[in-house]
């Protein structure tokens, strides 16, 4: 969007590749030290992945597990120097229920690089029950 930080410019681009699939855009975005944080306890997503091939597992494994349903729908991303904020509603479908959970990522960004993101969701037990 036009007049927007260049973080958030960045991170809309990120979730971008996401959405087209393009893998070469996604390395090139996340650093081989970043880290994502994902709640939950039980949930098969649920920990730190640490380093991009761990979070590129992380990725594939979403959308494996709901068989490709996995969806996302951008609100809005607010951004200065070193953070960045993305609200974001994901959705899938898996073993029969069907997740639809607003989501917030708090995004840590150093030099233009993403080195860290914490994954808040709104239903913390149904997201975690979802991905059990």
């Amino acid at each position: 969007m036009r007049g927007e930080h260049p973080n958030a410019l960045r991170i809309r681009g990120l979730f971008q590749a996401f959405r087209d699939r393009d893998l070469a855009a996604i390395q090139a975005a996340i650093p081989e030290q970043a880290v994502w944080h994902f709640p939950g306890r039980q949930g098969a997503l649920a920990g730190s992945h640490r380093g991009r091939d761990a979070i590129l597992a992380f990725l594939g494994k979403a959308v494996a597990l709901t068989e490709g349903t996995f969806r996302f729908e951008v609100e809005d991303v607010l951004a200065n120097d070193g953070s960045a904020v993305a609200f974001f509603r994901g959705s899938g479908e898996r073993k029969g229920r069907r997740l639809d959970n607003p989501t917030c990522l708090r995004i840590r960004i150093e030099d233009g690089q993403i080195l860290e993101i914490w994954e808040f969701v709104w239903d913390l037990y149904a997201v975690d029950a979802f991905w059990t």
